[in-house]
């Protein structure tokens, strides 16, 4: 089958198998295909491109022709979907290189990530909305606590063991400052005035209204810095065992690249996690993201 090359498109005479495998639009008695399309059946030996005569090879078509829209329609193709080109349904093609604000992202929940490697691979990625609740139930105690540098100790070791607050270190609890905050604002925590007023200067807003949102979901929040994130999260823990089995990784993020949306999602997919990008705007904010198999 040859194809007439004319400028941003190839044209030939309308063929019904073509068409009806959703390739081109017809005109009358022609079919006019996209540059990425003729790539394609070019590739696939159903086509044959000239221009002025000249027999135009691959590379030059794909010179032409947008590259990272032509792989992931090349792989959607392969994998079975009769996609027409442009119309990648709930896919959104991009490139390793590119990075997306946070904002960006969220106009996409439900959709998927098409991301173009180097390599010129593509893996898919699920961008969700992430607004679900725990079932974590503590009724806390009263606490005294001492500042000490970046951490507040507290000699009552039951907050761990009992509540999982903190860390036990011989004998008593080495409370985080997020931890301390939370404490001190729902009345549980008891701290000098001096040493409240250093807390509430020391501890990051944003990071501190995350940790509070998780925590009034119903979340058992704790440091995620093993896992290269903010928090890790859990739906519920009841015996200090459970701490090693938490459900999701929180990374506070303003913008994404797509490399570090990739590292991300396969790291918290090999410690069987669920990575969550949040967000503090008027109120914090999440997305889900996951690498998908199509």
């Amino acid at each position: 089958m040859k194809g007439e090359l004319r400028g941003s498109y190839v044209e030939l005479n309308f063929s019904q198998r073509l068409y009806s495998r959703n390739f081109g639009e017809r005109k009358d008695s022609k079919l006019t295909l996209t540059l990425e399309e003729s790539s394609y059946l070019l590739s696939k030996g159903t086509l044959e491109v000239y221009e002025k005569g000249r027999k135009v090879e691959l590379p030059e078509l794909l010179k032409r022709a947008k590259l990272t829209e032509y792989f992931v329609f090349e792989r959607l193709r392969e994998s079975g979907r009769k996609i027409r080109f442009g119309e990648f349904e709930e896919y959104v093609p991009i490139s390793e290189n590119e990075v997306l604000s946070f904002e960006d992202l969220e106009k996409l929940a439900g959709k998927k990530l098409a991301v173009v490697d180097e390599e010129s691979d593509v893996t898919f990625y699920r961008i969700s909305s992430f607004n679900e609740f725990g079932k974590h139930e503590e009724k806390l105690r009263e606490v005294r606590g001492f500042l000490c540098g970046e951490r507040v100790i507290v000699k009552d070791v039951e907050i761990f063991r009992k509540y999982f607050y903190g860390t036990e270190k011989s004998g008593y609890v080495a409370l985080s400052l997020v931890e301390s905050l939370y404490l001190l604002e729902k009345g549980f925590l008891i701290l000098s005035d001096e040493d409240e007023s250093f807390l509430r200067e020391k501890v990051d807003e944003k990071l501190y209204r995350v940790y509070r949102d998780l925590r009034e979901r119903k979340f058992m929040v704790k440091t995620g810095f093993k896992f290269g994130s903010d928090f890790r999260v859990y739906e519920a823990v009841k015996s200090v065992k459970e701490l090693t089995h938490s459900k999701y990784l929180v990374k506070l993020k303003e913008r994404v690249s797509m490399r570090e949306l990739a590292g991300d999602t396969r790291l918290a997919q090999s410690v069987k996690k669920k990575m969550i990008y949040a967000m503090v705007d008027e109120k914090p904010k999440y997305l889900l993201v996951e690498r998908v198999r199509i």
